[in-house]
């Protein structure tokens, strides 16, 4: 029906690294890391299921990040479509402290907010996000909850920021 918004959510790609390591399979590869070369079986399965899927209006990525030191998000927008990024640092703030850092992943940074202008064919190895960008969506937020802040806060944190993202 028009006007109906699908939303999928597809769990944890990567359930090996959360029995071992952070990110990496039993084989200790950054899953993370494939979308490019399509290295391992778990990336071509879920390359396999994307592909079947239609092209996304908005994406979000949802992750934490054992290296923050509060809240951060990564945004990819290469059109400069309106962004949702101060309402939903905003909304996050509200519930977890933001990464003030200025230099984050060796990007500027400000306000917890990545806004990396760059060409994904540029870079050796592509995370999920740029696969997205680039096949499936011209518009994703990755949401990066600081790993060491306690469970109930990095949920908080990251439905807030997608509900301030859905509310705009």
């Amino acid at each position: 029906m028009a006007g109906q918004r699908r939303t999928v959510v597809l769990p944890v790609p990567e359930s090996d690294g959360l029995r071992f390591e952070p990110r990496e399979n039993d084989l200790g590869i950054d899953l993370n890391r494939q979308y490019r070369h399509l290295e391992t079986a778990e990336t071509r399965a879920h390359i396999a299921w994307l592909e079947r899927q239609p092209q996304f209006d908005l994406c979000f990525c949802l992750h934490e990040d054992w290296e923050s030191h509060g809240f951060l998000r990564l945004r990819l927008n290469p059109e400069n479509r309106p962004s949702r990024a101060e309402a939903m640092v905003a909304r996050i703030a509200a519930v977890c402290p933001i990464d003030p850092s200025e230099i984050i992943e060796d990007r500027p940074a400000r306000n917890g907010i990545i806004r990396p202008n760059l060409n994904p064919a540029t870079r050796p190895q592509w995370a999920e996000a740029f696969y997205l960008i680039v096949n499936k969506t011209r518009l994703s937020y990755t949401l990066e909850a600081p790993s060491d802040f306690p469970l109930t806060t990095r949920v908080n944190a990251l439905v807030a920021g997608v509900n301030a993202a859905l509310a705009t």
